[in-house]
């Protein structure tokens, strides 16, 4: 099943996003400081873009599981990009491969994103009779509220 169908399936998305974000960029955290898979196997000549290019890869689709807007998974898409690139250049690269975390940057724009839109569970029709929809759109047609609405079914 490529999409969520429930909170439940978000909740595992959202451990995931976690889970990919601490090994890439906080395995070795020092104060706000931290070092991860990225920032150590880019040490190792392919082996530091393989892990890069395949934990942006499972964020990217863990963001198109949890269905974020496209403009959310082409930012995500170019912070990895630009992660994996700059690894690639000799020392400095390396160097600055460690310092930028694009993997953690990446996975908090789409723990944000997600936070800032509400899901329903079922289709918009079996949604539409609910007091706890109804609500929402009346915040959000009133202008108190800036939300993303998603329905799961």
């Amino acid at each position: 099943m490529l999409f969520a169908q429930s909170h439940i399936d978000l909740h595992n998305i959202r451990n995931s996003i976690e889970r990919t974000k601490k090994l890439s960029d906080n395995v070795v955290g020092i104060g706000p400081f931290g070092v991860g898979l990225d920032g150590l196997l880019t040490w190792i000549p392919g082996a530091g873009a393989l892990y890069s290019l395949g934990a942006g890869a499972i964020m990217i689709f863990d963001g198109v599981r949890a269905r974020a807007e496209p403009t959310v998974l082409l930012q995500m898409f170019a912070i990895i990009a630009i992660d994996t690139l700059v690894g690639e250049v000799p020392v400095a690269g390396k160097i600055a491969d460690i310092l930028f975390t694009g993997h953690k940057w990446s996975a908090d724009m789409l723990l944000k994103h997600m936070e800032d839109t509400i899901y329903f569970e079922g289709t918009r029709k079996e949604a539409a009779n609910s007091p706890e929809y109804k609500d929402v759109l009346s915040r959000i047609r009133a202008g108190k509220e800036k939300r993303r609405v998603v329905f799961l079914g």
